[in-house]
């Protein structure tokens, strides 16, 4: 019996005992792809960078993401009299009543015309999305549909989807990264896999690189946990960030907001199962170390395949979830 066979034999046995479903899961990886070279298995082409190489997988989604309108975007931000200092619900509901139904109107206002024209300046002509943001992110929660509109103002092909897949928590190595783009043939995804451990800091340069394009993000839960982390490991490397100014808008609290009393979770997978996305052989986002640490220990990159798939679909899903979130409309570009 063969070392595979023996390990994969363990595995099955550990599953079947512990009732751990991603082991019977590793198990059979392993045996399928047992003597299959790296790139037989997971298809990419070699990214020489700087800092070193790294593994591009390309994959191309026929899908079509209509985008708030610039015009309508712009409309909608200076529709919210709240975001002056000061503007409360009773104060917008009276100055409704009284005919200022925008910001721009209320430049007329003997009261409110300082901060109108403040607000209006710090924003910009056309408005910048960052300081909109940023004034969005002080008066409202960040789930409130208005910082959906952001994507009005912004070119498409600035928009970038990113999920990262790490060896746990705490300063563990980043493995893979996935980021998409919107183009004329669908969603382009690539992902940048680290073949090994040493390739961790060339992974980061290529998103170092997609960030440098970018003028908004958009994640599932990556305020909190994909964002930071990504920062963490960029200053552990001691990598120079060339980033401007970049929105961010994370889709769990939009999802949270709209689906939260429907669903028992708001975990993407559950979230999956409402907008009618499937996976296939689902790898649980806790079992990509012991996959990952198992193809470094055998060299069969067999559990690699459930990995990439897990995050290719992670980011397939952000595209589809947005497309919900958005709706589809006569006012899309």
């Amino acid at each position: 019996m063969s070392d595979v066979d023996r390990i994969a034999g363990w595995l099955i046995e550990r599953a079947r005992v512990e009732g751990a479903v991603p082991f019977s899961l590793l198990g059979r990886f392993l045996k399928r792809y047992a003597g299959t070279a790296l790139l037989e298995v997971v298809r990419g082409r070699v990214q020489q960078g700087k800092y070193g190489e790294c593994l591009a997988i390309e994959h191309t989604i026929p899908h079509e993401l209509p985008l708030p309108l610039q015009e309508n975007a712009e409309e909608a931000f200076l529709a919210e009299l709240r975001l002056l200092f000061g503007v409360g619900c009773a104060h917008e509901q009276q100055l409704r009543e009284e005919g200022y139904t925008s910001i721009r109107s209320l430049l007329g206002h003997p009261r409110w015309n300082k901060a109108a024209q403040a607000l209006l300046e710090d924003w910009g002509q056309p408005l910048s999305p960052d300081r909109v943001q940023a004034t969005l992110s002080h008066w409202l929660p960040a789930s409130h549909p208005l910082f959906r509109q952001l994507l009005g103002l912004v070119r498409r092909e600035e928009i970038l989807f990113f999920d990262l897949e790490t060896l746990g928590l705490g300063g563990t190595p980043i493995i893979l990264a996935a980021v998409a783009r919107l183009t004329e043939a669908g969603i382009q995804i690539t992902q940048y896999l680290a073949r090994s451990l040493d390739e961790e800091i060339a992974l980061l340069e290529q998103i170092e690189q997609e960030m440098a394009n970018t003028s908004l993000l958009i994640s599932y839960n990556g305020k909190a946990f994909d964002w930071p982390y990504l920062r963490e490991r960029i200053a552990y490397y001691g990598l120079q960030s060339n980033q401007a100014a970049i929105c961010h808008i994370d889709l769990l609290h939009h999802a949270r907001r709209a689906f939260q009393d429907c669903l028992p979770n708001m975990r993407l997978g559950t979230l999956e199962k409402l907008l009618g996305a499937q996976r296939e052989e689902d790898l649980p986002s806790e079992a990509v170390p012991e996959f990952y640490s198992t193809y470094l220990e055998t060299g069969n990159p067999g559990p690699l395949v459930p990995i990439v798939n897990h995050n290719r679909q992670d980011v397939e899903s952000l595209v589809i979830l947005l497309a919900r979130l958005l709706g589809y409309s006569d006012e899309a570009r």
